[in-house]
């Protein structure tokens, strides 16, 4: 592994020496920074507000908490990233390199236990599917609740320990833990086990189990809302597997004892490690594109959200929109109805209780 001895602050052995490489790397963080916060502010206003995902209720509540952590990647890790690689170095003081280095590592887990979370219901809700009563809002609520919770008990760890060993770290343009004291030898790989291995591995199983279901399901398909919510889970499942793939690799490669992986300005130390942690972030933003091809009642408020804004900005000065285009936005207080373009009022209605 790489020795903890390094500087791996010091821009000139790891940082990207080319300005040119360097904003483009700017611009892939900058589009990731904006497409989490335009499609998951989406996903919260739509599901809060227009009750907009037609899922089952709990289901529902996990999407919403999914949303809030990829949010809070977004904020706290990645715009930081973008400002670090504008600025070639850190320049956001000390409270703010706690802030990220703690949040790294705190919500990404609490994004993986959501996760399993997610598939573990679907997968009961699919297997028992007359004991989905059980499953209410509430109830979903506080299985998120105790998911935040246990990520916050981490968190209390690295601080007992050694709450002031946090470094920047060039190679990504973000701070990250030292993990330099000695009680981490002990403790590290029990906390790797919980909160990446379990959950990794129930995430995985269960998805398994859903395939096979989806596969049977497929051939003869009975209610839409289930098939929805199931393929749905399966994909933001899988694309979380695949965004950390190629970090998992690079974790097992550099505990094998290969010579390379020991060289600190390999290639591998350096410029892959680069990009298989921004990879990841492909996790946080793929979400709102996986709804909007799978949730039918989704999509149809991304449509008619969209058929409101084209009416507002072309009939705005002089003349009434034509006929299905309209301009009211404040939904009942049950549902959420919009107009659609032939004039009957489309309203998405309350969380569904089956799929």
């Amino acid at each position: 592994m790489t020795s903890v001895e390094v500087n791996l602050s010091n821009g000139t052995e790891f940082g990207i020496q080319q300005d040119g490489l360097r904003y483009a790397w700017a611009g892939y963080n900058i589009f990731i920074l904006l497409s989490s916060l335009l499609g998951d502010t989406t996903i919260l206003v739509a599901s809060f507000k227009y009750r907009a995902f037609k899922l089952h209720r709990f289901v529902v509540v996990v999407i919403q908490h999914i949303a809030l952590c990829d949010l809070s990647v977004s904020v706290v890790v990645v715009l930081s990233r973008v400002v670090s690689l504008l600025a070639n170095g850190w320049v956001l003081g000390r409270m703010w390199k706690y802030a990220v280095a703690y949040g790294i590592y705190y919500f990404n887990g609490v994004g993986l236990l959501l996760i399993s979370v997610m598939t573990s219901s679907k997968l009961f809700l699919m297997k028992f599917p007359f004991r989905g009563r059980s499953l209410s809002t509430r109830t979903g609520q506080i299985s998120c609740a105790l998911m935040w919770v246990l990520g916050l008990v981490f968190v209390v760890i690295i601080i007992a320990i050694d709450g002031d060993d946090v470094l920047f770290d060039h190679r990504t343009y973000d701070c990250r833990l030292g993990w330099s004291a000695p009680a981490w030898r002990r403790i590290k790989p029990v906390i790797v086990g919980v909160y990446t291995l379990i959950p990794l591995m129930v995430v995985v199983g269960t998805t398994i189990s859903l395939l096979k279901i989806a596969m049977k399901f497929a051939q003869n398909r009975g209610d839409s809302v289930k098939w929805q919510g199931m393929i749905t889970t399966i994909l933001v499942a899988a694309v979380y597997c695949l965004s950390i793939l190629p970090y998992t690799v690079y974790t097992f490669i550099g505990y094998s004892g290969a010579q390379f992986a020991d060289d600190p300005h390999s290639f591998f130390r350096t410029h892959y490690n680069r990009v298989v942690k921004s990879f990841i972030f492909i996790n946080t933003i793929s979400n709102f594109y996986i709804y909007s091809l799978t949730v039918e009642s989704f999509r149809e408020f991304l449509w008619s959200s969209r058929m409101n804004v084209f009416g507002r900005y072309c009939f705005k000065d002089d003349s009434d929109p034509p006929r299905g285009i309209s301009l009211c936005t404040s939904p009942p207080s049950t549902s959420a109805t919009i107009q659609s373009a032939h004039g009957t009022q489309r309203s998405y209605g309350s969380t569904s209780a089956s799929g």
